[in-house]
């Protein structure tokens, strides 16, 4: 259905579209060597009154509607995008931050594992199609070859796995199904939570933040990826923001994200390890940077592992590896809690 724009998007001079599958035509395309001729619909039925019947009362509900009116244009998207776009603040001994995930690409070979004979080299350092790695099924995530992103740190030097602030984007994914923008951040290196040592290392670190919004396209909620199903949410009026927006504290080394400061679990027992948050360190404005349409990048959706496989025997959890990237299976985060920081 159409709609009057809410305020929040008066002025982007753009038709709203209903959502759904379009209306069938009123009339048909030329048919070869016939001309064009129109089709009409048949009439529709006529709709005859019915007697009233009692119902019983519908209690009204507390929770607004987050279903969205009508589909948003790829402008709009990137207004609301750039409009509620987070704030980071790192911990002060925060060593690797952002980076654009093309330039990963373009500082890593592709290789496939093999246990035996040693990795295969699939595409050299630079010469890495981003378009392939779109075509990576979801079964590389559980294939005894897996194909993974293997980051030259030791060729290029260690220093790219600090990343480049400067150098990323605010990679943004509006959502219609749940009426989400989602902001993917990429990370070159995870350190894993302090006090673990190196047994949750990785090459590549995916994270996420999620407004959520109202029919009226006004945010309600924010959530905030951690790991292990620990994510966590907070209501629009208890987020912190700056500005009228989202405010998230990074935890050190792991990247999770986390609305207030202080130790947070992980999936490790407390005595061995918590995700640590921290004001005092850098502070970090996703608007500053050009706002990208993750799903239009020409590497979306694809399986590959977004760094190399990694050992965790030492802590006695298996490997680590880099991630999965955005895909139409990790996309929102919709599934939060509001837990609290245990200190």
């Amino acid at each position: 259905m159409r709609g009057k724009p809410p305020p929040s998007l008066n002025g982007l001079g753009a038709r709203f579209r209903a959502c759904g599958p379009r209306a069938a035509p009123s009339w048909a395309p030329p048919a070869p060597g016939l001309g064009w001729r129109p089709r009409r619909h048949p009439p529709e039925p006529p709709v005859y009154p019915v007697e009233a019947r009692a119902s019983a009362p519908v209690p009204p509900t507390s929770e607004p509607s987050t279903a969205a009116p009508y589909c948003l244009t790829p402008v709009q998207q990137q207004a609301l995008a750039e409009r509620y776009a987070p704030i980071l603040y790192f911990h002060p001994d925060e060593q690797n931050f952002l980076q654009d995930p093309n330039t990963y690409i373009q500082q890593s070979t592709l290789r496939q594992e093999r246990d035996f004979w040693g990795d295969k080299e699939v595409h050299g350092l630079g010469e890495v199609p981003p378009e392939e790695l779109a075509t990576i099924g979801k079964g590389n995530e559980t294939a005894d070859g897996q194909l993974f992103l293997d980051h030259q740190n030791e060729q290029l030097g260690d220093g790219i796995r600090a990343g480049d602030l400067g150098n990323s984007k605010n990679l943004y994914q509006y959502d219609s199904a749940t009426n989400t923008i989602t902001y993917h951040l990429f990370y070159s290196y995870n350190d894993g939570p302090p006090g673990l040592g190196d047994a949750q290392n990785h090459e590549g670190d995916w994270e996420k933040i999620t407004v959520q919004l109202d029919s009226d396209f006004q945010p309600v909620e924010v959530r905030y990826s951690a790991h292990s199903g620990l994510d966590i949410s907070r209501s629009w009026a208890d987020a912190p923001k700056e500005n009228g927006r989202p405010v998230s504290y990074v935890g050190q080394g792991s990247h999770a994200n986390f609305p207030e400061t202080g130790h947070w679990e992980t999936q490790a027992p407390t005595w061995v390890t918590t995700d640590v948050a921290a004001s005092g360190g850098i502070r970090f404005d996703l608007a500053d940077r050009p706002a990208v349409d993750v799903t239009a990048q020409a590497w979306y959706g694809g399986h590959v592992l977004w760094g190399e496989r990694g050992s965790a025997s030492e802590a006695g959890v298996g490997d680590t590896t880099g991630p999965t990237g955005p895909s139409s299976d990790k996309g929102p985060i919709t599934d939060a809690t509001p837990r609290e920081p245990l200190s």
